[in-house]
């Protein structure tokens, strides 16, 4: 069994920096709270758990279908982060005093399975951790990295409830749209550009 603290480590770094599945926890934390919220980080907990379990049960070994797969689903993934993003660029989707729809359990574990972040974490730390198809190593590293999984998303949508409270006027709700947006927008740009370098 590798060392658990470096797997941890990077286990947390990696659900915790900013991503497709963190910046819309964040607005969600914002519009919603936390508690409307955790159904989200739940399904992005357990849609990330299950991405892991089936490449570690050896989906990242097959060296023709795997790239196809792949491929497929950071086109999906950049597709669907767009859909998310745009309207946030443009100010629609977080205007206060508005009812807005609560992202929830489904659609978290959706994006996790469409998240070039998510798929590329799981097949370094394959290969980083030397993690083998069916080992008892494999089953104790999806139960920690859900566990930190869990509370790294989670954490944005405490920042975010807390956010709503700095948050006074119509135009600096627009203002943050507008980043959190930019920030997805360039994220997409960033997977579309690693992508088509092969």
């Amino acid at each position: 069994m590798p060392s658990l603290l470096p797997i941890a480590l990077f286990a947390f770094t990696m659900s915790f920096v900013p991503g497709p599945v963190n910046v819309i926890t964040l607005a969600s934390g914002l519009q919603n709270g936390v508690a409307k919220t955790i159904a989200f980080v739940s399904g992005a907990t357990i849609g990330f758990a299950g991405l892991l379990l089936i490449l570690g049960l050896g989906l990242a070994a097959l060296p023709e279908g795997a790239n196809v797969i792949t491929d497929g689903m950071t086109l999906a993934g950049a597709a669907l982060i767009l859909y998310i993003a745009l309207p946030l660029f443009r100010a629609d989707a977080l205007q206060q005093g508005e009812d807005q729809p609560v992202p929830g359990f489904l659609q978290g574990a959706l994006l996790q399975w469409l998240n070039p972040k998510a798929w590329g974490a799981i097949l370094a730390a394959l290969s980083l951790f030397n993690l083998r198809p069916g080992t008892a190593d494999l089953y104790v590293v999806i139960a920690l990295w859900s566990l930190l999984c869990f509370i790294g998303v989670g954490v944005w949508a405490v920042f975010g409830a807390q956010l709503a409270r700095v948050i006074q006027t119509p135009a600096q709700m627009r203002l943050l749209c507008r980043a959190m947006g930019s920030v997805l927008i360039t994220l997409v740009a960033l997977f579309l550009w690693q992508w088509a370098r092969g």
